[in-house]
């Protein structure tokens, strides 16, 4: 509000300046004999200039804003990093038994039960990320950076790199480092497509990819890089589809798939595509119905953004 009434100020004095300055009119005598100086001989021209420039402060003053639009925050990798190894099952040993013939029979005593074998410890990597998202839900960015900055040393294999700079581009979008969150997440995609030609079935891989496919999208929607940001969000998203998503048992899935969608929505909106974006936001809140249904207070805000953004797109298709 302030900046308008700046605006229309500022662009008031110099439309009014100009007016006179041109010599289009008079507004008093107050300008009449003013000196331009140097532009003195272009005075038409200045004045021309001068109220032109205030015109359009005061008309984009008064332009009304779009509203930003509300999205869903995106959804978080599990911390830890790569999961350990299961543990194999442990064998059960059968107690022996022997008989002697016209003899009782004897009982072979039991072995000592073996002691299951200890829990793996979480990894290094694994404790220090941990630390990394409780000091980042803490508020303690300083810290939190400097334990990420501890990780990219700890990481090994494309795995855990990939996690690495998808946070590393996370941070940096927060603190509104775009050029650096763009590295990271490219980075982070490179990583992690060579972690998938590995496991090509690992859910939890798939997972990170997307993830890490949306951040670049994200980035390169902020900077006008649109062609860009719809090819990352369709992959994002074909990734997530593939992965089950939305027959998918784990509602973390779900709602990553939910949430994928409606970036593509949001994107193909302004692209002018509304019809192609009203299909993938309806799609997207059957999804976020069913997870609201089974769990009201963790998936009831969720469902209402997309509602309201629902709403908004028909209204407009409709208009």
């Amino acid at each position: 509000m302030l900046a308008r009434i700046v605006g229309i100020i500022l662009g008031t004095i110099l439309a009014t300046s100009g007016y006179v300055v041109a010599g289009w009119g008079s507004l008093g005598s107050w300008a009449a004999h003013l000196d331009l100086g140097p532009f003195e001989p272009h005075r038409p021209l200045a004045g021309a200039a001068a109220a032109i420039l205030g015109g359009v402060l005061i008309v984009a003053a008064l332009t009304p804003r779009p509203k930003p639009k509300r999205r869903k925050p995106a959804p978080v990798f599990g911390v830890g990093g790569p999961e350990p190894e299961a543990a194999p099952a442990l064998a059960l040993t059968p107690v022996t038994l022997s008989r002697v013939a016209e003899t009782p029979a004897i009982v072979t005593p039991p072995r000592p039960a073996r002691a299951p074998p200890p829990t793996p410890e979480p990894s290094d990597f694994a404790r220090l990320r941990e630390r990394m998202v409780a000091l980042t839900g803490a508020e303690s960015w300083s810290e939190a950076a400097q334990v990420l900055l501890t990780l990219k040393t700890t990481a090994r294999g494309d795995r855990e790199l990939a996690v690495v700079y998808r946070d590393l581009g996370d941070f940096a979008r927060g603190q509104g480092q775009m050029d650096d969150a763009a590295e990271a997440y490219e980075t982070a995609v490179s990583h992690a497509r060579d972690a998938l030609r590995a496991a090509p079935e690992n859910l939890t891989v798939i997972e990170l990819l997307a993830g890490s496919l949306a951040g670049v999208g994200d980035v390169a929607e902020v900077e006008g890089r649109l062609d860009d940001a719809l090819s990352a969000f369709e992959e994002s998203l074909a990734l997530r589809r593939s992965s089950g998503g939305r027959e998918a048992l784990d509602p973390a899935a779900q709602r990553a798939l939910s949430v994928s969608l409606e970036r593509l929505a949001d994107l193909r909106e302004d692209r002018g595509h509304r019809m192609r974006a009203l299909d993938l936001y309806r799609e997207s809140y059957d999804v976020a119905a069913r997870l609201a249904a089974a769990d009201p207070a963790r998936f009831g805000s969720d469902l209402a953004l997309t509602r309201q953004r629902l709403a908004e797109l028909e209204a407009r298709i409709s208009t």
